[in-house]
């Protein structure tokens, strides 16, 4: 399994930064919190540029997990307020594990339809099972949805007399949404209860379905704490301080360095699980694909919690205020650790399968 990006690769993710630098600067997502309707002028361009195309899997084999891991990495770096981690990381993410029954649902995502995964159930950590098919009727209640009330597709995974499936709900009669507090209101969440028949269902193994959004969210947060830590380094050479930039300073020098160590372990974990997901010839093995994922995104909230943390600390009373953008990356790293199960309960879900001699 190679791990290494290719030429084309690089130029993918130089052309998404490229793009993003000019499209999407920090105004953006500040602007988002304010005016829930910022966020579809640059929906539009990415739509525009094929990024939502990534949702559906590419017969040619020339985008796979990879470039969508790369793509999402760069928009959680530009704290992009559009909901494609929720709709091709997220959504379509459990449907590319369900078969060729997901492929309109898929293809309607990859042409711009948002999408959205109701994972969490009420008072887990981790996510999972949150509804039941019984009749034709897709019923229960998930919290902490990602871009609910922007979606018009959901997307949950289900139990029935067989097993457990994905379905897919449509926004609308049937669908209650429970407005609450986001930590990052530019990219808001919401409890959902589901009371309708859904227009797909399709038999899906659990750890196959959850192991792309768990790389998926990790990619994003990569990103965030990349960005926070590079704006740290550049504020420490630049902050001056005793006639000498602060990050001379030992207390600095050390805290950005642990950041940066942090920052490749995730990244490293991240590309490792990817690449697990498109290589045939370890796809099969679903507990470990699920276990390269859980890995990648504990090590990813970690990361950019910490360099998120770190940033406030280095820029010093400047982070404090609304003006700088500091707390937008804050926001975005705190609600994402969360996404999909927190560090501690990750890891500790990792360790009880290991002890037990199922990771």
């Amino acid at each position: 399994m190679d791990v290494g990006l290719t030429s084309e690769q690089l130029s993918l993710r130089d052309t998404v930064r490229d793009i993003l630098r000019t499209e999407c600067p920090p105004e953006a997502a500040r602007q988002s919190i304010t005016d829930p309707e910022r966020w579809r002028t640059l929906w539009k361009t990415v739509v525009d540029l094929g990024w939502t195309e990534l949702a559906a899997p590419d017969a040619g084999g020339d985008f796979g997990p990879v470039e969508l891991t790369l793509v999402l990495e760069e928009c959680g770096a530009a704290i992009a307020p559009i909901p494609l981690l929720s709709s091709i990381g997220l959504a379509a993410g459990v449907l590319r594990a369900a078969g060729p029954s997901a492929e309109p649902v898929l293809a309607e995502i990859a042409g711009g339809v948002v999408a959205t995964l109701a994972a969490h159930p009420p008072w887990h950590r981790l996510p999972g099972v949150t509804m039941t098919l019984h009749q034709g009727r897709l019923r229960g209640r998930a919290v902490a949805v990602p871009n609910l009330t922007r979606a018009e597709l959901i997307v949950a995974l289900a139990t029935t007399g067989d097993g457990v499936v994905a379905a897919v709900a449509r926004s609308g009669d049937g669908v209650r949404i429970v407005a609450g507090e986001s930590t990052d209101p530019a990219q808001p969440v919401a409890d959902v209860e589901i009371d309708a028949e859904p227009v797909v269902v399709a038999p899906v193994d659990v750890e196959s379905a959850l192991a792309a959004p768990l790389v998926a969210a990790a990619a994003d947060l990569v990103g965030v704490a990349s960005a926070a830590l590079h704006r740290s380094v550049e504020h420490a050479k630049a902050r001056r301080q005793f006639g000498a930039p602060i990050g001379a300073f030992q207390g600095i020098k050390h805290a950005l360095a642990d950041n940066y160590v942090s920052v490749e372990r995730a990244r490293s974990l991240t590309y490792a699980a990817a690449a697990r997901l498109g290589d045939a010839d370890t796809h099969a093995d679903k507990g470990a694909a699920w276990t390269a994922a859980a890995l990648a995104k504990a090590a990813a909230g970690d990361a950019a919690s910490h360099c998120a943390r770190t940033a406030v600390q280095v820029h010093g009373a400047l982070a404090q205020t609304w003006e700088h953008d500091m707390h937008l990356y804050v926001r975005r790293a705190w609600q994402g650790a969360a996404l999909l199960g927190d560090s501690r309960a990750l890891y500790r879900e990792i360790g009880r399968r290991f002890a037990g001699g199922a990771a």
